[in-house]
């Protein structure tokens, strides 16, 4: 594998345990939405997550997409070897631009039939980034010489 793609490896495996911390975060306000939909610390829980979302993560996935995905295309022998994960980034952002909507919708408290659509974006959302950092972690990271017992 090219040191190349091996510092990409490197570099986007330590940046997940941000996007770790992004998604715990996620959770707890999709729990905090599901339980206290009227708590008034709700709404600024959900722009602080979805903040973090627009500034942390997505910047993240955007980058690999233009520089980790390409290099992998070689040591996977094809451009196609990524496309789920592409398909993964895209989802991502529309669920993070489904919660923005929801943002900007909202003049005061959460109303009570937004509440499930809402619901239902930032679990998806959990579930998504989770399984797709999973994804990443054990068919990207692992291909990396680097991770092995020696490398650490």
């Amino acid at each position: 594998m090219p040191a190349h793609t091996r510092e990409l490896l490197d570099r986007y495996e330590r940046e997940h345990g941000g996007v770790r911390d992004v998604l715990a975060r996620l959770r707890d306000t999709a729990d905090l939405v599901a339980t206290r939909p009227d708590d008034p610390g709700c709404v600024p829980a959900v722009r602080d997550v979805h903040r973090r979302l627009v500034d942390e993560v997505l910047p993240h996935e955007a980058a690999e997409e233009r520089q980790l995905y390409p290099a992998l295309a070689g040591p996977l022998g094809s451009d196609e070897a990524t496309s789920t994960m592409s398909r993964a980034h895209v989802e991502i952002v529309r669920l993070v631009e489904r919660i923005g909507g929801h943002l900007a919708a909202l003049d005061g408290g959460l109303p009570a039939e937004e509440v499930p659509d809402l619901l239902a974006a930032l679990y998806g959302l959990d579930a998504v980034l989770r399984l797709h950092l999973a994804q990443e972690e054990e068919d990207y990271f692992s291909l990396n010489p680097s991770d092995g017992p020696a490398g650490r």
